[in-house]
């Protein structure tokens, strides 16, 4: 059972502050480590997930949290009961992704530390908050930094190509083909391709059509 002394301060809290209860956004919980189940939870939490207090109480948490979280909360969990029983007991703050009631998927940020019940069970005190507007901006962000580094990246590449095609190159004035540094000789065409990310497609110019193909009209 959930410390009776903790019990009646969070009762004696909520009635105290009932006029602001609806402002509050972050959900205030506690879990029985034995039965990985919720001993408290306070009303906020209907905001967040959906479901009410009564719900809560009797849903196994991990109906409530994707997999890929709830294995990261339970590594997180192993880990802080056993500098818990060590003697360590240190708030560790996580992001989970959560389950709506209705299905859809959301993200909070969950700080939590063990402390022992009259009975002396362990338990788990936390504080949720949601923050799925939080991560949709930093995503957004994430994603303009991409294309940023992606369009100075491209950028980069133009000024090489620039700076290629703006140089004195050696060109053979008989079969034009270009002298790189090491004094081999290519064809144009090459040349620009090994330099650039030019791609040519061969045609022929209306001079060089009636010059050749002269029956061609």
């Amino acid at each position: 059972m959930m410390n009776k002394s903790i019990t009646k301060k969070i009762a004696r809290y909520e009635k105290q502050y009932k006029l602001i209860e609806k402002a509050i956004v972050d959900v205030i919980f506690v879990v029985d480590m034995e039965t990985m189940t919720f001993s408290y939870i306070s009303p906020s939490i209907e905001k967040i997930i959906g479901y009410g207090t009564n719900e809560m109480v009797r849903i196994p948490i991990n109906d409530c949290v994707m997999p890929h979280s709830y294995r990261k909360a339970m590594e997180y969990l192993a880990e802080g009961y056993r500098k818990y029983r060590l003697g360590k007991n240190i708030k560790r703050t996580a992001q989970l992704e959560l389950i709506h009631k209705d299905g859809s998927r959301f993200w909070v940020e969950i700080t939590a530390k063990f402390f022992k019940g009259e009975t002396d069970e362990i338990q788990l005190f936390g504080v949720m908050r949601n923050i799925s507007s939080q991560r949709a901006i930093e995503q957004e962000r994430n994603e303009l930094l991409q294309r940023l580094e992606a369009s100075l990246g491209q950028q980069k590449v133009l000024q090489a190509e620039n700076e290629m095609l703006r140089g004195l190159l050696p060109i053979c004035s008989g079969c034009k083909k270009i002298r790189d540094e090491d004094g081999k000789w290519w064809q144009v065409e090459e040349y620009v391709s090994m330099h650039s990310e030019a791609d040519f497609s061969h045609t022929i110019c209306p001079p060089c059509k009636k010059r050749i193909y002269p029956e061609i009209d």
